[in-house]
């Protein structure tokens, strides 16, 4: 069923309708209930179809997504670990030329 088709027109049968119709009367009218029926399970099937085709759309967006995030964490980590190690490597040369320097001042 596309979403161009109307749905088939609603029936309503009744006790009277049910004692005082025709019995070929009755059969198309339950002919016409089932196919109203039959068009609204169509049309729930579908919905449920793009319901689920649209959360895989959204599951594997947010798969991407969080792909994404730990491999910007994980750049991130590594320039955090190489600045430390440049911060300890800076520190090393400052305490080693701060050394160097105050043997050189204090020659009494």
């Amino acid at each position: 069923m596309t979403n161009e088709e109307p749905l088939p027109k609603k029936v309503r049968l009744s006790e009277t309708d049910f004692r005082v119709m025709a019995r070929d009367e009755l059969i198309l009218r339950w002919k016409q209930y089932e196919a109203y029926v039959h068009a609204l399970e169509g049309k729930y099937t579908d919905l449920n179809a793009n319901d689920v085709t649209g959360l895989r759309e959204s599951e594997e967006k947010l798969k991407q997504q969080q792909q994404e995030s730990a491999r910007r964490e994980n750049i991130l980590v590594m320039r955090l670990a190489t600045k430390e190690q440049e911060m300890q490597v800076y520190l090393l040369l400052k305490s080693s030329t701060s050394s160097k320097s105050s043997s050189r001042v204090s020659p009494n």
